[in-house]
């Protein structure tokens, strides 16, 4: 995937952003980058993958604690949380509809819950593309619709319409994953290479061996197949997320 690939959106702004970006989805595809389609947006940053590590560095925060050792490892292996707020315009002046939560637990990964309103408990949430070993990836993504600035609209679910949430960018990028062409999907419980990818869907072919070879020696040759066309209706649920993901989450 594209781990670092950048989108611009050309969505509106003022106090009908939101109607606007509805109106976008059903007429267009709602990802505008011209050789891709569709993707994910990850839900976390450079300083949480580094927590992430503390377990492994005990030794070095905490060697020279003293009688505060105990305290340091308590703080060293703290979960570091991140706050999400859901928005129904890219704007943080606009109405909060809930928040995602993200954490960051040394020697335990990722986590995320979300809270829908004011007064509701979180409760445990996995996003679109996710893998509980952050060793891999890592995966901790949600389906967006559409990029504004640091504001990416999500489709609904989990919460009953879709919202804007603020991700800026850091040291490793945007953290955006797009499928674009020589990617391998999972789609259905098949696996499927990309051979071609716009806005409007993606024309795949089935997997062959050699698309992801494993295994000593030569790969065989590449089967000659043009492939099959799926349009955005044929990858998207009913709620507007993706209904595949990449297939090679850990490599082989």
């Amino acid at each position: 995937m594209k781990r670092h690939a950048h989108i611009l959106s050309t969505a509106p702004r003022g106090p009908w952003v939101l109607l606007a970006a509805l109106a976008f989805l059903a007429v267009a595809p709602g990802w505008v980058s011209a050789q891709t389609f569709g993707g994910w947006v990850g839900l976390f940053d450079t300083e949480m993958l580094r927590w992430l590590e503390n377990e492994n560095q005990l030794s070095d925060r905490c060697g020279d604690a003293g009688p505060d050792i105990d305290a340091c490892y308590i703080r060293t292996l703290a979960p570091l949380v991140r706050v999400f707020t859901a928005r129904i315009e890219p704007s943080d002046e606009a109405a909060r509809i809930g928040d995602i939560i993200v954490v960051a637990t040394p020697g335990r990964g990722l986590s995320a819950h979300v809270r829908i309103g004011d007064d509701a408990e979180p409760v445990p949430w996995r996003p679109d593309l996710f893998d509980v070993d952050w060793g891999y990836g890592p995966y901790m993504h949600q389906t967006f619709v559409t990029q504004y600035g640091n504001w990416f609209l999500l489709p609904r679910e989990p919460f009953a319409t879709p919202v804007w949430l603020e991700v800026s960018a850091d040291e490793i990028g945007p953290r955006i994953r797009e499928i674009g062409a020589g990617d391998i999907v999972e789609l259905d419980g098949a696996g499927w290479f990309v051979i071609g990818a716009d806005a409007q869907g993606l024309t795949l072919r089935p997997e062959q061996p050699a698309d992801m070879w494993c295994e000593e020696g030569d790969p065989p040759a590449i089967e000659p197949d043009p492939g099959r066309r799926f349009d955005r209706a044929d990858l998207l649920d009913e709620s507007g997320h993706l209904r595949l993901r990449p297939k090679y989450l850990r490599g082989c």
